[in-house]
């Protein structure tokens, strides 16, 4: 299984995590609110019940006043409210499921159908109310009937206080622990998260950092390789004709001279045939190396092809430059390269940067070619106004 793969499928699984946790906690969210607006609704429904069993007992006091058409408007009022008093009764101990959307098998369903006699002082008190309603509408009078009607409306309302209370106190409890559910999923959302960026985006990111840090050393290698010599490791002819020209500005930018050494190994080509070709790069490359032993850190080495090499010196006269081509020319010739004696010859001259790179090299190519005319092993120098 790839890496890509791999991550793909945590940060499928994390999402899946954190989709599950999130829609946990908009249903638990979703049942408080519900839990809210449950009580709400049956403390109205109860209030309303309360209101209702005052204005029963109210209008009959009213009707046992009243006398003929007055009498009978009062009880055709007490009428309506014996109904809207047994909708709300069938609201509260039967409709609550249908109405209120209560479970079957809820807590608040099973504490508003508890056996609290609530039903029986119910009943009790439609009774008495119907018995009056009945005497007075016979023209009678409601007498110690209406006193007990009383006592039996404030002890079902008494009970339905305490079912009532009951029940906030149960919408309270379940919205304290759902309200605990949703701080613990919360937390596990977060933690979900957490891990989703350690175990997808953190190697997402490492993968991309390693990607770019390869990438760049890639590029780094591209550039060497396009810069420097295969073989030697010194800069390449491409790299010369970018850096003489920038070392010819600031050699005159800053009014400086600039020396320029060239070394071509004598009768070079003896030794590919006399000891193969393998040994003739090891030559070079062992040339090489003392080249940049010799020079600074602030000089170059160039191969410009063959055996045929460039440094550049800034900041350094021709008699400085002659001096340091010297030094080279007798450690090579008194020192075997790879165990092939061989010597070199070299070419020295320098700029003030006034003139054109091209001239520059060739006035030092000439010396070069002036020391092996000169019966090479040889330094020669060519001034500028030579």
């Amino acid at each position: 299984m790839t890496l890509h793969t791999q991550l793909t499928l945590r940060y499928s699984l994390a999402l899946g995590i954190v989709a599950l946790l999130t829609l946990t906690s908009y249903w638990l969210m979703d049942n408080a609110m519900s839990t809210q607006v449950l009580g709400a609704k049956l403390l109205n429904v109860a209030g309303r019940q309360r209101m209702l069993c005052q204005r029963v007992d109210v209008l009959i006091m009213r009707a046992e006043a009243e006398v003929g058409a007055g009498r009978q408007a009062k009880l055709k009022e007490l009428g309506e409210a014996f109904q809207e008093l047994a909708q709300g009764h069938d609201l509260l101990l039967h409709g609550s499921v249908k109405f209120l959307g209560l479970a079957e098998e809820s807590q608040a369903q099973r504490l508003l159908q508890a056996d609290d006699g609530a039903e029986a002082l119910y009943h009790d008190f439609v009774a008495r109310a119907t018995e009056l309603r009945a005497a007075l509408d016979r023209g009678g009078a409601a007498g110690r009937s209406r006193q007990d009607l009383s006592r039996s409306g404030d002890a079902l309302l008494e009970r339905l206080d305490r079912r009532m209370d009951a029940l906030q106190k149960l919408g309270e409890s379940t919205l304290r622990r759902l309200t605990g559910l949703i701080l613990v999923l919360s937390g596990a959302a977060l933690a979900a998260l957490v891990l989703t960026g350690l175990l997808v985006f953190r190697p997402m990111v490492s993968k991309v950092v390693r990607d770019r840090e390869q990438l760049v050393s890639l590029n780094r290698s591209l550039e060497t390789q396009a810069s420097t010599d295969k073989l030697t490791g010194a800069y390449n002819r491409r790299t010369w004709d970018v850096e003489i020209r920038r070392e010819f500005s600031k050699a005159r930018r800053q009014e400086n001279s600039l020396c320029l050494v060239m070394a071509d190994l004598d009768h070079f080509k003896r030794v590919n045939d006399e000891h193969g070709h393998q040994r003739g790069d090891r030559v070079l490359q062992e040339f090489t190396e003392r080249l940049r032993q010799a020079v600074r850190a602030s000089d170059t080495v160039y191969r410009l092809g063959g055996e045929e090499f460039a440094v550049l010196l800034p900041g350094t006269d021709i008699e400085q430059g002659r001096v340091a081509a010297e030094k080279l020319r007798v450690h090579v010739a008194n020192t075997a390269l790879d165990g092939v004696p061989i010597t070199a010859s070299f070419g020295v001259t320098e700029t003030d940067g006034n003139e054109s790179p091209d001239e520059f090299f060739r006035r030092a190519d000439q010396a070069m070619y002036a020391a092996k005319a000169g019966g090479r092993n040889r330094v020669e120098i060519a001034a500028k106004d030579v």
